[in-house]
Protein backbone atom coordinates (compact mmCIF):
# COMPACT_ATOMS: atom_id res chain seq x y z
CA UNK A 1 0.00 0.00 0.00
CA UNK A 2 3.07 2.53 0.63
CA UNK A 3 3.65 2.26 -3.32
CA UNK A 4 0.31 2.79 -4.28
CA UNK A 5 0.06 5.63 -1.45
CA UNK A 6 3.58 7.06 -3.70
CA UNK A 7 2.05 6.74 -6.89
CA UNK A 8 -0.86 8.48 -5.92
CA UNK A 9 0.66 11.08 -4.42
CA UNK A 10 2.92 11.65 -7.28
CA UNK A 11 -0.31 11.60 -9.56
CA UNK A 12 -2.16 14.53 -6.92
CA UNK A 13 1.35 16.43 -7.25
CA UNK A 14 1.04 16.47 -11.25
CA UNK A 15 -2.85 17.56 -10.92
CA UNK A 16 -2.26 20.07 -8.83
CA UNK A 17 0.64 21.97 -10.53
CA UNK A 18 -1.41 21.43 -14.10
CA UNK A 19 -4.33 23.09 -12.72
CA UNK A 20 -2.69 25.50 -10.85
CA UNK A 21 -1.29 26.34 -14.62
CA UNK A 22 -4.22 26.14 -16.34
CA UNK A 23 -6.51 27.57 -14.11
CA UNK A 24 -8.82 24.23 -13.40
CA UNK A 25 -9.52 25.14 -9.69
CA UNK A 26 -11.18 28.23 -10.95
CA UNK A 27 -12.61 27.24 -14.01
CA UNK A 28 -14.00 23.75 -13.11
CA UNK A 29 -15.76 23.90 -9.39
CA UNK A 30 -15.19 19.92 -9.48
CA UNK A 31 -11.95 19.35 -10.16
CA UNK A 32 -11.34 20.34 -6.35
CA UNK A 33 -13.39 17.77 -4.78
CA UNK A 34 -11.92 15.10 -7.23
CA UNK A 35 -8.51 16.42 -5.63
CA UNK A 36 -9.40 15.80 -2.40
CA UNK A 37 -10.81 12.65 -2.67
CA UNK A 38 -7.76 11.69 -4.67
CA UNK A 39 -5.68 13.11 -1.33
CA UNK A 40 -7.51 11.27 0.79
CA UNK A 41 -7.13 7.71 -1.00
CA UNK A 42 -3.51 8.74 -0.96
CA UNK A 43 -3.37 9.84 2.54
CA UNK A 44 -5.52 6.35 3.68
CA UNK A 45 -3.30 4.30 1.49
CA UNK A 46 -0.37 6.06 3.25
CA UNK A 47 -1.88 5.58 6.85
CA UNK A 48 -2.93 2.09 6.01
CA UNK A 49 0.80 0.91 5.00
CA UNK A 50 2.03 2.71 7.90
CA UNK A 51 -0.02 0.69 10.57
CA UNK A 52 -0.59 -2.14 8.97
CA UNK A 53 4.06 -2.21 9.15
CA UNK A 54 3.26 -1.78 13.45
CA UNK A 55 0.50 -4.63 13.62
CA UNK A 56 -2.27 -1.95 14.37
CA UNK A 57 -4.35 -1.31 11.26
CA UNK A 58 -8.08 -1.08 11.35
CA UNK A 59 -10.79 1.22 9.03
CA UNK A 60 -11.01 3.33 12.00
CA UNK A 61 -7.23 3.55 13.07
CA UNK A 62 -6.86 5.11 9.43
CA UNK A 63 -9.53 7.24 9.34
CA UNK A 64 -8.34 8.91 12.10
CA UNK A 65 -4.91 9.64 11.11
CA UNK A 66 -6.19 10.82 8.36
CA UNK A 67 -8.22 13.62 10.10
CA UNK A 68 -5.49 14.43 12.49
CA UNK A 69 -3.27 14.95 9.44
CA UNK A 70 -5.99 16.62 6.85
CA UNK A 71 -7.16 18.60 9.57
CA UNK A 72 -3.39 20.00 10.32
CA UNK A 73 -3.14 20.31 7.21
CA UNK A 74 -6.63 22.49 6.71
CA UNK A 75 -4.89 25.01 10.02
CA UNK A 76 -1.74 25.36 7.98
CA UNK A 77 -3.47 26.77 4.90
CA UNK A 78 -5.81 29.09 7.47
CA UNK A 79 -3.24 30.42 9.53
CA UNK A 80 -0.82 30.82 6.69
CA UNK A 81 -3.21 32.58 4.91
CA UNK A 82 -3.22 30.06 1.57
CA UNK A 83 -6.60 30.08 1.39
CA UNK A 84 -9.16 31.94 -0.55
CA UNK A 85 -12.06 33.83 1.84
CA UNK A 86 -15.15 33.38 0.73
CA UNK A 87 -18.46 33.52 2.56
CA UNK A 88 -18.73 29.51 2.68
CA UNK A 89 -15.11 28.67 4.06
CA UNK A 90 -16.16 26.84 7.07
CA UNK A 91 -18.83 24.76 4.82
CA UNK A 92 -16.13 24.18 2.07
CA UNK A 93 -13.62 23.13 4.59
CA UNK A 94 -16.09 20.66 6.24
CA UNK A 95 -17.02 18.82 2.86
CA UNK A 96 -13.39 19.04 1.98
CA UNK A 97 -12.44 16.98 4.84
CA UNK A 98 -15.64 14.52 4.27
CA UNK A 99 -14.57 14.15 0.86
CA UNK A 100 -10.96 13.06 1.93
CA UNK A 101 -12.13 11.22 4.93
CA UNK A 102 -14.32 8.72 2.34
CA UNK A 103 -11.18 8.01 -0.03
CA UNK A 104 -8.96 7.31 3.46
CA UNK A 105 -12.03 5.02 4.31
CA UNK A 106 -11.86 3.13 0.41
CA UNK A 107 -8.05 3.00 0.82
CA UNK A 108 -8.35 1.52 4.05
CA UNK A 109 -11.21 -0.96 3.05
CA UNK A 110 -9.20 -2.53 0.09
CA UNK A 111 -6.16 -3.11 2.03
CA UNK A 112 -7.91 -5.04 4.33
CA UNK A 113 -9.79 -6.60 1.61
CA UNK A 114 -6.21 -7.20 -0.11
CA UNK A 115 -4.49 -8.68 3.44
CA UNK A 116 -7.53 -11.07 3.86
CA UNK A 117 -7.07 -12.24 0.19
CA UNK A 118 -3.20 -13.10 0.48
CA UNK A 119 -3.52 -14.50 3.93
CA UNK A 120 -5.80 -17.49 2.39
Amino acid sequence: MLYIALLLTTLLAILHFLAHFFYFYWIYWWFDVCMHFLAGLAGGAAAYGVLSRLGRVSITRVLLSFVVIAGTWEIFEYVNGLTYSHEGYVLDTIFDLLLGSTGAVISAYIGIKREKRESI
